[in-house]
């Protein structure tokens, strides 16, 4: 059984038939036409084929983020907006965690552990502890002091040493098991490196990447270099936007005269330097001077044209990569942004939020002592709301408040705690402390009140007591 090996090729997909006698005949689906050659052999189409580039050019990717602005930006963008405005913790230890952050820097340290996955394909946070490097590392003995620094590595300065092919259910399957620092001998259990993903690669693919994960540059680079291209092209271009031709007689057979050579180049070089100093071309009545001007037609639409490739290639929008405002009648480009958030937005709770788990497991262990079982987060808006804005969401939040109040989904002191940790009003502890001593008051079926109230106390209300009219008499 004979099969077309030019098929095969071109990816198609063979169908068996039996016949009669038994004999299986190979076929194969898609449109062809042995009139035209279109996909047939003739076709030279049917040669094309994607082909797998170099995974891991660690010089290549860092000469264009250090020399290209856009490759810079192809990579910082997302990272910034993913990080810029942070994220909130709720619960009553909310500050405290909030302090902790500072201190050992998250913020600066998942930027650049993102940053550098970008670029390399692989990077992450070593947890500097108490507990040995080489074993893995046990939440339940993290105490109070226990985290002492974080670091973050990219895949040039640590390695996996060991890699976990045949246990499914643990969590780091088909990924590195053990890590060595390059340059020396510790050996760091992957429990205390928290990984920073890159963009996603199948996994047959991922182990021949040493378990790293691809460059988001590397993804977007044949976009850019043709991007760069272009635009260096177009430069040069501008600098030869006129081309000077003399015609001379007898040209050919001076040049083929050893002797004249340097004299033709010294002739031609005075008669440019005569042109540029005095503006006046002196030229032998045999001679004429023709201007060639180059068109430079329809280079802004090609070059537009690879810009929105390289935004398409980095999933970023023209306003945000380049800079350059939307086009098209009324066309502001919000809908592009938009867009562009909800998808920074997916990797806050898909990429980022995995990525901080891990990394509050020992920060919050080691700052409280415990993990409080309150404790949870919510990313920041990544666009900064106007004035007009800010008052709908606070409106349509008080709305929110009230209307939970007068159904009993929340206490009053879970409102109270929620706009003391915005900051948007001066609540101390004092006040917030009244409210649970009321709340649990109420709920124990006590009557309370203050001096000269005669309702049950309100935590909103003014604390200072109302003055008897009577008494100014």
């Amino acid at each position: 059984m004979a099969e077309n090996t030019a098929d095969k090729k071109r990816g198609k997909k063979p169908h068996f038939k039996l016949t009669n006698d038994g004999s299986v005949i190979t076929t194969f689906d898609g449109l062809s036409n042995v009139i035209t050659g279109m996909g047939t052999t003739r076709d030279r189409r049917s040669y094309n084929r994607f082909t797998i580039t170099q995974l891991n050019d660690y010089l290549e990717m860092e000469a264009a983020y250090f020399d290209n602005w856009i490759a810079r930006a192809v990579v910082d963008h997302p990272v910034e907006d993913a990080t810029r405005e942070w994220r909130t913790f709720m619960g009553k230890e909310a500050e405290k965690i909030h302090e902790a952050e500072k201190l050992f820097g998250l913020q600066d340290i998942t930027q650049g552990a993102f940053t550098w996955s970008g670029v390399y394909g692989g990077a992450g946070v070593l947890l500097i502890t108490d507990q040995d490097l080489g074993k893995p590392l046990e939440l339940q003995k993290i105490k109070k002091g226990s985290l002492k620094r974080l670091v973050h590595l990219d895949r040039t300065m640590i390695s996996p040493s060991a890699y976990n092919y045949s246990d499914p259910t643990s969590e780091n399957y088909m990924r590195a098991e053990t890590y060595r620092i390059n340059g020396g001998t510790q050996h760091v259990h992957h429990s205390h490196f928290i990984q920073a993903p890159g963009a996603p690669l199948p996994p047959r693919l991922r182990l021949l990447n040493s378990g790293w994960d691809d460059s988001l540059l590397r993804r977007c680079v044949e976009d850019l270099k043709d991007s760069v291209a272009a635009k260096s092209g177009i430069a040069s271009l501008i600098l030869e936007a006129n081309v000077d031709v003399i015609t001379r007689k007898n040209l050919g057979t001076d040049l083929s005269s050893d002797d004249m050579d340097q004299e033709l180049i010294n002739r031609f070089i005075n008669f440019g330097m005569l042109k540029s100093i005095h503006r006046l071309a002196l030229m032998d009545s045999d001679e004429t001077f023709d201007r060639k001007p180059i068109s430079f037609g329809g280079l802004g639409e090609i070059l537009s044209v690879l810009m929105e490739w390289t935004a398409g290639a980095a999933k970023q929008p023209m306003t945000r990569l380049f800079g350059v405002q939307s086009k098209g009648l009324g066309d502001s480009g919000e809908g592009d942004t938009r867009n562009y958030y909800n998808r920074i937005r997916g990797d806050q709770e898909m990429k980022y939020r995995k990525f901080l788990n891990q990394i509050d497991e020992v920060l919050i262990r080691s700052t409280l002592g415990e993990m409080p079982d309150d404790t949870d987060y919510e990313f920041n808006p990544l666009d900064i709301p106007t004035d007009t804005e800010v008052k709908d969401r606070n409106l349509a939040e008080a709305q929110t408040d009230d209307l939970r109040l007068q159904q009993k989904v929340v206490p009053r002191s879970a409102i109270v705690r929620k706009l003391k940790e915005s900051g948007q009003y001066v609540i101390d502890d004092k006040f917030l402390k009244r409210v649970e001593e009321d709340e649990r008051a109420e709920a124990a079926g006590e009557f309370r009140f203050s001096l000269g109230e005669t309702e049950k106390t309100d935590p909103g209300a003014d604390d200072t007591p109302p003055t008897d009219p009577a008494a100014d008499d």
